[in-house]
């Protein structure tokens, strides 16, 4: 997969970094060289650009790319530009930064597939964060509707799934469960995945347990085994 990220503040940077040390082909762009020469020995190529200019795009290989993030936050016209000029070069995949709903609503209409705006996104991390301690992962469903991973509390260690009672006392649903192995410099690793598990499963210390249901529902029962 080939990509273009095209605007490097904090937020292109960190996207265009974390697509190469996944071993994805980055092309990376911004119209500040320092931006660039900072960038350019992590990525494939790193190029100064304007990239709302169309020609521009074309002589660098953009249009080829299969998936375009356009991240560019202090130029809104040059935002919709480049997205306009992305979808008239057919990229598969045109995914655009915005920092309003009227800018997510124009960059939707010209033609971009997925518009997102990383401070709310960043708000709800830190509302689910708030609500629900020891999360480590969560993927919103709907508003207030969550899919959360959570370390098992000590004090359901030893209990299974069906005396825990979810459903019935608490409205949430458990849909897996995750061991991990910790190695030697700290960081964790998936070491066995069980999902849908038994009713007479048993819960372990140190496992992550991934459930499904409202924020509050879920906050309600991290409090009750506190």
């Amino acid at each position: 997969m080939k990509y273009a990220v095209i605007g490097l503040g904090e937020f292109g940077s960190c996207t265009a970094l974390g697509l190469a040390k996944r071993g994805a082909e980055v092309i990376a762009v911004d119209i500040d060289m320092n931006r660039v020469n900072a960038i350019k020995d992590k990525v494939a190529l790193a190029v100064r650009l304007d990239a709302s200019h169309v020609d521009a795009m074309r002589m660098h290989g953009i249009g080829e790319v299969d998936v375009l993030i356009a991240g560019i936050s202090n130029n809104f016209e040059a935002q919709v530009l480049l997205v306009v000029h992305a979808n008239q070069a057919k990229i598969p995949r045109i995914i655009a930064r915005a920092t309003s709903p009227d800018h997510i609503r124009v960059l939707h209409a010209v033609g971009a597939h997925e518009v997102f705006n990383p401070e709310e996104e960043s708000a709800r991390w830190t509302v689910q964060r708030l609500l629900v301690r020891n999360i480590t992962n969560y993927f919103e469903l709907a508003d207030g509707f969550s899919v959360v991973e959570i370390g098992a509390p000590e004090s359901i260690v030893g209990q299974s799934i069906q005396e825990l009672d979810l459903r019935r006392k608490f409205r949430i649903n458990l849909l897996a469960v995750k061991s991990m192995k910790t190695l030697p410099d700290g960081s964790q690793v998936l070491k066995a995945f069980n999902p849908v598990p038994d009713p007479g499963y048993r819960i372990a210390s140190g496992e992550i347990l991934a459930f499904a249901g409202s924020v509050l529902d879920i906050a309600n029962f991290m409090g009750h085994y506190e």
